[in-house]
């Protein structure tokens, strides 16, 4: 069982060596039309958003200039990630940008490395389809991705914001596992070889 993520905020250590799990990028795409109240006068409300989470928040510039959606760049910490989330969603459906008896639905991007994407997406399927009936959001990883510059693939989910997190958090175990997996590997076969000089 992993430690409970939630803990008081001055026990920065973690009791075991954490590898990059413990800084998560997500994109999350929102209306375009939001922008102005996700960043505030000035940029205060992204500011203070920044500041609340304890997240990096970045929006993307618009790929094209009438372009729907766009992409807020949030780059945290497991607990910031849900706090940043949690505020935009909130944000949105605040501002009336969907209407009053729907629940605004965002999609989400995470990075996965190509090797663990099968893993995500499980036999036939069946992990993928685990997730999405455990959190119902939609998990979507495109089978014909070619990896990017650093050998990883976009897994795709949209849903309101508790569906979100909770296919997030999950496809983070994965990932977690399958770390500890090739770790455990590396130390069995033991260092590669090095290099005569």
């Amino acid at each position: 069982m992993p430690p409970p993520t939630s803990g008081p905020p001055s026990a920065m250590t973690p009791p075991y060596p954490q590898e990059q799990s413990e800084t998560e990028t997500v994109h999350l795409f929102i209306p375009a039309l939001s922008v102005g109240a996700i960043i505030g006068k000035q940029g205060q409300h992204i500011k203070q958003l920044s500041r609340f989470a304890g997240a990096s928040i970045k929006i993307a510039p618009a790929e094209a200039p009438d372009a729907k959606v766009r992409m807020v760049i949030i780059t945290g910490p497991p607990e910031a990630q849900f706090k940043a989330q949690g505020r935009i969603y909130g944000k949105i459906k605040e501002e009336n940008f969907v209407s009053p008896k729907e629940e605004v639905k965002l999609e989400a991007h995470i990075r996965v490395p190509s090797f663990a994407a099968g893993r995500v997406i499980g036999k036939g399927g069946k992990t993928v389809n685990e997730l999405q009936n455990l959190s119902s959001a939609e998990v979507v990883v495109p089978r014909d991705q070619t990896p990017d510059e650093n050998d990883q693939v976009v897994v795709k989910i949209t849903g309101h914001f508790y569906a979100c997190q909770v296919a997030q958090r999950k496809i983070q175990e994965i990932l977690t596992q399958v770390k500890q997996h090739q770790q455990q590997k590396a130390l069995q076969t033991g260092p590669p070889q090095s290099r005569r000089k």
